[in-house]
């Protein structure tokens, strides 16, 4: 009895494979079985029994576990399916200068970007990208906006969009609008990068409202930066251009040379009177004087205006007008000067 209960304590426990099917009548192993044999460790437990996919995903995100299914399911022929069209495009059919165009667009896409790199129509320019400058404007349904600000996808629904090739009423110089004429003639321009803007919001301007002020002139082109500074002469062509739009005779002027600015006043015309005035008050800038001689040039009488932010010397006929004469009107415009 005793020796029975020794061996049956040295006898060591039985190993049992749990991932292996019971057998009926289990084989005694030797120790060379189990040597070789490989043991299976909790990793290999967790992944034969499909539970540790589950765990770490949750841990980690559903791509952990989706991507081991697709690993064990992906054969080597399988492709994987056609993806569906990007939900953030869009077919939009725009109205362009009286012209029909199917687009597919990004709703994250701007009008001036479809114009130039889909349509490949340069008809405005990119200045800021922010809606500040104004450069890049177009009219949509008779308003002036800023393309680089406009999303495309906005504009499937029948508006009509108008660009500065658009306004042409015919081909060639001749056939420019009065707007572009009148921007041309008076030197309405310099660089050129800001013009195609300042010509639609100008003609904006004018489609309602016939005969404009200064004021009017200003707060409708307030959107749009000329860098150039040529705000003197975007203001006389505003104004020629509104005139022969009203069916006056309007004389364009070629833009004046730096040897023609220097000429002494009065070699302009023979039977004229100027003078020298010094300003009480200096003004700011250069183009503040460039607003002042547009201004006095619409009086009856002034012939002419030159002069800098301290000086001024107008020109006028003396059948009309007398020095005491021009220095009241000098008085009126808010800039008196001195005796």
């Amino acid at each position: 009895m005793a020796e029975d209960a020794k061996s049956f304590q040295a006898k060591p426990p039985e190993q049992v494979d749990p991932l292996q099917p019971p057998t009926s009548d289990p084989q005694p192993q030797t120790l060379k079985d189990k040597e070789t044999r490989p043991l299976v460790t909790r990793r290999d437990f967790l992944v034969r029994s499909n539970a540790g996919a589950a765990a770490v995903g949750a841990m980690t995100g559903v791509g952990f576990a989706a991507g081991l299914g697709e690993q064990r399911t992906r054969s080597p022929q399988a492709r994987p399916p056609a993806l569906p069209a990007p939900v953030t495009m869009r077919r939009v059919a725009l109205d362009i200068d009286g012209r029909r165009y199917d687009v597919t667009v990004d709703v994250r896409e701007s009008l001036w970007e479809t114009l130039n790199h889909q349509l490949g129509l340069s008809n405005s320019n990119l200045g800021c990208d922010r809606a500040q400058c104004g450069a890049c404007t177009v009219l949509v349904d008779g308003r002036a906006v800023n393309s680089c600000a406009l999303l495309t996808a906005r504009l499937g629904r029948g508006q009509k969009i108008v660009t500065v090739a658009g306004i042409a009423l015919g081909p060639g110089p001749e056939g420019l609008h009065p707007v572009q004429r009148a921007f041309w003639l008076e030197g309405g321009f310099q660089c050129g990068i800001c013009t195609r803007g300042f010509v639609m919001s100008a003609y904006a301007l004018l489609r309602t409202t016939k005969n404009p002020t200064n004021a009017q002139i200003k707060e409708a082109l307030a959107g749009n930066i000329c860098r150039c500074g040529e705000y003197a002469g975007i203001l006389r062509a505003v104004q020629k251009a509104a005139a022969e739009l009203r069916g006056e005779a309007v004389t364009y002027s070629a833009p004046l040379k730096p040897a023609e600015e220097a000429r002494p006043a009065t070699a302009i015309a023979g039977g004229s009177v100027s003078k020298q005035f010094e300003f009480v008050t200096p003004l700011g800038t250069i183009e503040q004087f460039d607003e002042l001689s547009l201004e006095l040039k619409q009086k009856p009488g002034i012939l002419g205006v030159s002069g800098t932010e301290r000086t001024i010397t107008p020109v006028w006929d003396p059948t009309r007008l007398d020095e005491a004469k021009v220095r009241q009107i000098l008085a009126e415009s808010g800039h008196p000067v001195k005796p």
